[in-house]
């Protein structure tokens, strides 16, 4: 078996993630793996009030960027204080398929990704991210649970 010299974590910054981020800080430790921090952005709907100004939306979208980039500057932040080789990537599109391509460009060996545990009509209507992720990886995907 090979072994893991890069791992992806990929936050949405839900507590799950956060759980998940603490394995993957573990892990990268023990490993001696350089972290890589991924957040995909799903960008605000544009569909606003015809009575809202255009730059409404603008505005809406810059402000949900920088405070992405805020977030995950800190996760990188926290990840150096640990003691890990750790970069950061923010990107925007649909979650499950940005993972799938940063973790090929990246040529990442293990991803991390917490589970948000729904189930049932939840699950049918939002979708798994982590199912999506582990059914068409090319490296192994660990999931950690809330």
């Amino acid at each position: 078996m090979a072994p893991f010299r890069r791992v992806l974590h990929a936050t949405d910054f839900s507590p799950a993630s956060r759980r998940a981020f603490r394995t993957a800080i573990g892990l990268a430790r023990r490993l001696r793996a350089r972290l890589i921090l991924l957040h995909v952005m799903t960008p605000p709907s544009p569909f606003i009030s015809e009575d809202a100004p255009s730059s409404s939306y603008t505005k809406l979208l810059a402000h949900a960027r920088q405070a992405a980039r805020r977030r995950l500057a800190g996760a990188l932040a926290r990840a150096r204080r640990a003691g890990i080789g750790a970069s950061a990537v923010g990107t925007e599109g649909l979650p499950a398929d940005e993972i799938l391509r940063t973790s090929r460009r990246q040529r990442v060996d293990l991803i991390v990704l917490g589970t948000h545990g729904r189930t049932g009509l939840r699950r049918a209507f939002i979708g798994s991210v982590a199912e999506r992720v582990v059914s068409q990886a090319r490296c192994p995907v660990l999931t950690v649970r809330p």
